[in-house]
């Protein structure tokens, strides 16, 4: 299908079905030395002292992923903590990114690369993870995973390890492709894709080659409301929906006097009893009499402090779970052979990824608009009120008259407070319809540079421009609060507690609606490179190998909102969001040097030095060894430090209030979903991440058809740069953890009120676990018979916190006491172990692939309705795929994954995943899913 590159001799055994190809094959031999991922000497393949795990372009066809985020999720040690998943953004905005996170240590701290060099991060994240979205599936010859820490010879971001993406390169000829897939059960998900290789030129013997690919795909949405397993967030005991509804009474409120004219406007107060959130208000007068389904609410009745049931939302029904995606993206590679001994190269990578999401209606309440300076400046109180002089007022003045002989005497004498007092009401605002947002991601990418062999060394020496450009746009449902406020304010015929109102309200919120940018935002990585690389001198055992470099990268971040993102007053959108514009510069140097002490034992030793002109200078180094002491044993050791420097929005974003992520709180864990004002943003005070990490491994090849290689690891991290998630800091500011003791701000009914989550270098984490590859070769039946295992296993993952606890994560997204671990709440979780194992049987015309994906269960959040644990017990889905290549020039391929159309096991969130019933993270939403591909070649 399409040439291979001279490091598959050496590096691959060929495993056919197995998607997750480890380099333990320690035992081939290549004659020709290469460089591969976690090292700057050209080497033989079989030569490294640390593991990479190699995925080929045959493996990624059989798997049946459908785009690179998928492709790495496949990885046994890849994390979904503390990275981001596209099936995240269906139901909350992310911006369309996807990011990847090795052994849990979140993307930050694992470096994407592509071809060898570095990539600009994602815009919309903040310039923290490069948006693995932006690379297309279709133009990777194959992926390199490094499991070990590679700062010594990348500098910041590798702690945790590397992923290089290798791109199509000296290919000859034209391939077209075309990919249909659908789930089998309807409603949506299904993903169409074509694509173009084309290359001339043969770089032996032509002296060039240019290879070029293109790329076009679409995928359907798929919403909750089509999966039975998601479509409810109530299902008891496990879960219990509680965001914000319809028509409830948080209390009264004396409203503000004066004005802005006459520059003497005081905002209004709240009238004692105020309800913070829903079970602490005065209730809803349909839920008093149990018809909160006329306006698309359900009754609760749990927990409210005053004995009064309130009308809550089920927002799953409204949720993505697949969004919809268009991408077309575009590759070159070139190079041209002067002489012998000198190359020019280059390659360019243009994606643009577009991704659109629906989801629920806006929430309002008073504490979402608290943080709208809007408000003040304009002379509006921050509430929707309904007025004494409304019509519809007699329907709550009646309801809490006949509320009163229900409930206490201190409720009775709030109750009393209220008669005749504006009352302010909560509100799903429907009148807009869903929320819709659109985000265009475009990744630029330009290498141009020139390499060759001089006085029997080599050298490379190249320039790289990096962008990423973020577009973002809401094309539905959102509204300017104080628009919206104000309408209700001054309306007489708003009605809370229906869902079709008056005409003449319908015309006084016209105004507030938005359509139209929110932010626009443009990371760049800019600079230059040079190494050189050779032999110094000959030892008894070998040549002693060099490899020296020097690197310059300059780094911006510019983030543009619009005036409506930047003043925070547009519902929905997270508060006030304001410019960054900063930008830094790195100077680096690195060296490395391979001996070879014995026959088969050789060292490697590597040191860089990083020079950052706004956060100072970082050192690391690295050492390892390789010992074969015969030929069917490999043993490798490695240890060295790494280093993570706070990004420029780490740095610099202002820090401003907005809305919180939704959380619960453990004073109230009946009702969830709770979102308040947070004060967050960056710190320039900030200093660089530091680690220290070391593995030891051993290859055995006991018989020509079997390699087993494991490799055992751990990694120390201190100095961790964070921004503690709202749960996490109202779960142990109420466990009353002294670290936490000023950064919430309590009401007088004891809600929270106000949050403080600002990044800083808190806490250290240890990490440690096992990486055991095993394959076996040997031909069968007129064919050959090719399995692998690759698996992950987890034995520590201990962070602290600021305070000093240890909160220990494996296998767990809570602590014993129900509170969530750190870093749990915004999703994923840190398995105890992951494979997955693959067989495939197959002839020079027929493949046959069956493949088992298997987690180990974890505990999950506590139950909603008794508190009860709750655990995800052991998962398995397999996957099958049939190809066919017995036509000259025709691939045709046959494949399912979820082959037995297996649904999720209950899955309680600890917060913050607008999704219900499952695991966005472990499992696909689109269930059993087949795909059929055809590439035909000529």
């Amino acid at each position: 299908m399409f040439q291979k590159t001279k490091i598959y001799t050496g590096v691959l055994v060929a495993l056919g079905g197995g998607l997750a190809v480890s380099a333990s094959p320690a035992f081939a031999q290549s004659a020709e030395r290469v460089v591969i991922t976690g090292t700057a000497i050209k080497r033989l393949d079989a030569e490294t002292a640390v593991a990479v795990q190699i995925v080929t372009r045959e493996e990624i066809a059989r798997s049946g992923v459908q785009s690179t985020e998928e492709l790495l999720q496949s990885i046994a040690a890849v994390s979904s903590q503390g990275g981001v998943v596209n099936a995240t953004g269906a139901g909350s905005s992310t911006y369309g990114r996807s990011t990847i996170s090795l052994r849990g240590l979140e993307s930050a701290r694992t470096l994407v690369l592509v071809n060898g060099r570095r990539v600009a991060p994602a815009a919309g994240g903040g310039g923290a993870a490069v948006n693995v979205n932006n690379i297309p599936l279709s133009a990777i010859e194959r992926v390199e995973v490094l499991k070990d820490g590679a700062s010594s010879i990348y500098g910041s971001e590798a702690l945790a390890g590397v992923v290089n993406f290798i791109l199509t390169k000296n290919f000859t000829g034209v391939d077209v492709g075309v990919s249909i897939a659908t789930p089998t059960r309807s409603g949506g998900g299904q993903n169409h894709k074509a694509t173009l290789v084309g290359g001339i030129g043969n770089l032996s013997t032509d002296r060039f080659n240019v290879t070029a690919s293109a790329t076009f795909e679409k995928e359907r949405p798929l919403f909750a409301v089509n999966r039975d397993f998601a479509k409810t967030g109530n299902v008891p005991p496990f879960i219990t929906a509680g965001a914000t509804g319809q028509g409830n009474i948080e209390g009264g409120f004396n409203v503000g006097t004066g004005s802005v004219a006459t520059n003497n406007w005081v905002e209004g107060t709240r009238v004692t009893g105020f309800g913070g959130s829903p079970g602490t208000g005065f209730g809803n007068p349909l839920a008093a009499t149990a018809m909160c389904g006329d306006i698309r609410m359900f009754r609760n009745l749990t927990n409210t402090s005053k004995g009064a049931p309130f009308c809550a939302y089920d927002s799953a029904q409204d949720v993505g779970l697949v969004a919809k995606r268009e991408a077309v993206s575009g590759t070159l590679n070139a190079a041209f052979r002067l002489t012998d001994n000198l190359e020019l190269f280059g390659d360019v990578l243009f994606s643009e990824s577009k991704v659109a999401q629906k989801i629920q209606p806006s929430p309002v309440r008073r504490s979402f608009l608290t943080s709208d300076s809007l408000f003040v400046a304009r002379g509006v109180d921050p509430v929707l009120l309904i007025s004494p002089s409304n019509p519809n007022y007699a329907i709550a003045s009646s309801y809490l008259a006949a509320l009163r002989p229900t409930v206490t005497p201190a409720v009775q004498a709030q109750i009393d407070a209220l008669a005749g007092k504006p009352l302010a009401i909560t509100s799903r605002v429907f009148d807009f319809g869903g929320r819709g947002n659109e985000d265009t991601s475009t990744q630029s990418r330009l290498v141009f540079g020139t390499r060759g062999d001089f006085l029997n060394q080599s050298f490379e020496v190249a320039a790289f421009i990096n962008e990423n450009k973020l577009k973002g746009t809401v094309t539905s449902g959102y509204f300017s609060q104080v628009a919206y406020a104000k309408a209700v304010q001054g309306s007489n015929d708003w009605n809370p507690w229906s869902l079709t109102q008056t005409p003449a309200f319908q015309t006084a919120i016209a105004g507030a609606k938005y359509v139209g940018p929110t932010q626009d935002a443009k990371s760049t990585s800019n600079g230059f490179d040079a190494k050189l690389a050779g032999d110094v001198f000959t030892l008894p055992a070998g040549a002693v190998q060099y490899a020296a470099g020097l690197q310059y990268r300059a780094e911006k971040y510019q983030t543009n909102p619009s005036a409506a993102l930047f003043s925070g007053d547009i519902a929905g959108l997270g508060g006030a969001t304001p410019p960054v514009d900063k930008d830094r510069k790195i100077t680096s140097a690195f060296g490395e040097v391979n001996i070879p002490i014995l026959k088969g034992l050789e060292a490697n030793f590597s040191a860089r030095s990083d020079d950052y002109d706004d956060v100072g200078r970082a050192n690391t180094n690295k050492a390892a060894l390789r010992w074969q002491p015969v030929k069917q044993v490999v043993l490798r050791a490695s240890t060295g430090t790494g280093f993570r420097a706070p990004t420029l929005s780490e740095l610099w974003l202002p820090q401003t209030v907005g809305t919180s992520a939704q959380f619960t709180d453990p004073a109230f864990p009946a009702n969830p979903n709770l979102q308040v004002p947070e004060l967050s943003g960056g710190n320039p005070l900030l200093k660089a991440e530091t680690s220290r990490q070391n593995s030891v491994g051993i290859v055995l090849q006991p018989i020509d058809a079997l390699t087993i290689g494991v490799d055992v690891w751990k990694i120390k991290v201190a100095g961790i740069i964070t921004t503690p998630s709202t749960q996490e800091v109202v779960s142990r500011f109420r466990a009353g953890d002294p670290a936490y003791a000023g950064l919430v701000v309590l009401d007088s009914g004891n809600n929270v009120d106000l949050v403080r989550a600002i990044s800083a270098n808190v806490g250290d984490a240890v990490v440690s676990g096992a990486d055991v590859d095993i394959t076996f070769r040997q031909p069968l039946a007129g064919g050959r018979l090719d399995m692998n295992l690759s698996g992950t296993y987890m034995s520590k993952f201990d962070q602290t916190s600021p305070s000093g606890a240890i909160s220990r994560k494996v296998g767990t997204m809570v602590e014993a006491n129900g509170d969530p671990v750190l870093g749990a709440d915004g999703g994923g979780v840190i398995l105890r172990w992951k494979h997955r194992l693959s067989a495939t049987w197959g002839t020079e015309a027929w493949n046959f692939t069956l493949a088992q994906n298997f987690y180990k269960g974890y505990r999950t959040g506590d139950r909603a309705v008794d508190g009860e644990p709750n655990y995800v017990p052991d998962q398995s889905t397999f996957d099958a795929n049939v190809a066919f290549t017995g036509i000259k020039n025709v691939k045709i391929a046959l494949g399912v994954k979820n082959l037995t159309d297996k649904n999720p096991p209950i899955f309680v969130p600890v917060s913050n995943q607008f999704q219900a019933g499952y695991d966005v993270t472990q499992y696909d939403a689109r269930a059993r899913f087949v795909y059929l591909t055809a590439n035909y070649r000529f």
